[in-house]
């Protein structure tokens, strides 16, 4: 079955790439976040389970819920475009060595990107440089994953302090959203919404630029119009995976998959989701 957003369709996919070398991520990343609302004089409850406590921190329930949303995302049912796009990231993940902990986060975050792909892309008017052999092979995708996931894997659900410093930075604005739209979600306008997707988007940008490859096969250019489509597909997603958000870790590889999903679609079918376009303008108001 030829997959819906895409221009072409891979002639195989198997063998791994032995690409992708890319530095040390705590090298790379900088603080993109100064100030955090966050709710500390108060206890915030979701259906009746208390996921921050009085003092401001995450409970045991902000971590069942997480798993809970994510496994609700992978039961989604999903077409089979969707589903096959969805394995070849998990696979390409799992031969960078990302954590097992983190598969299922990363799957809930390229399925959610799939579908929303599915509904509508838009081509890109100026291409990036495409590695050789991932055009050759016909690896594209899986090459931009290892790529993508030798990156990640250094970052998501690692243990050593510079690891979840990184990743407690990155989705900061993100989580911090995520607790307020779960608790009272009328009450979290589109700018901060906005600015929030727009600040991880950004975080999770810089962090991916670390390795050459990736610059090259997304051009330089597209820099940009790539964050505005990682922040449009966050705020599409935040209905869906909120609950995933609340806890740095689980947030993190939920935006790996999307980020990963989003770069190999640029980099490889020169498209992004419809809507991307008008974020940098209109941002969440205009969802």
């Amino acid at each position: 079955m030829k997959n819906p957003f895409k221009k072409s369709t891979w002639k195989k996919i198997g063998n791994d790439i032995n690409k992708a070398v890319v530095q040390p991520v705590q090298q790379a990343v900088t603080p993109v976040v100064n100030t955090v609302v966050k709710e500390t004089t108060k206890a915030v409850n979701v259906a009746g389970k208390t996921i921050v406590d009085t003092s401001g921190k995450l409970t045991k329930d902000a971590e069942n819920l997480a798993k809970d949303t994510v496994n609700a995302i992978q039961k989604t049912v999903v077409s089979d475009a969707v589903k096959a796009y969805t394995e070849t990231t998990k696979a390409a993940m799992a031969t960078a060595k990302v954590a097992d902990a983190a598969m299922a986060d990363v799957e809930a975050g390229a399925k959610l990107t799939g579908q929303i792909l599915e509904k509508g892309v838009y081509e890109v008017a100026e291409v990036g440089e495409l590695i050789a052999e991932w055009v050759e092979e016909n690896y594209c995708q899986i090459g931009v994953s290892i790529a993508l996931g030798t990156i990640f894997a250094a970052l998501l659900y690692r243990p050593e302090p510079s690891s979840q410093a990184t990743t407690t930075a990155a989705t900061a604005p993100l989580s911090s959203t995520a607790i307020l739209y779960l608790s009272a979600k009328e009450t979290v306008g589109a700018v901060a919404l906005g600015t929030a997707c727009d600040l991880t988007a950004k975080a999770f940008v810089e962090l991916i630029w670390i390795s050459k490859d990736i610059q090259k096969a997304i051009g330089s250019k597209n820099k940009q119009i790539l964050t505005d489509a990682i922040a449009f597909t966050l705020a599409k997603s935040m209905d869906a995976a909120a609950g995933a958000m609340i806890v740095p870790q689980s947030c993190a590889a939920v935006v790996a998959g999307i980020v990963t999903t989003l770069v190999a679609q640029l980099a490889c079918e020169q498209t992004l989701p419809s809507g991307a376009r008008e974020w940098a303008t209109v941002g969440a108001s205009g969802l």
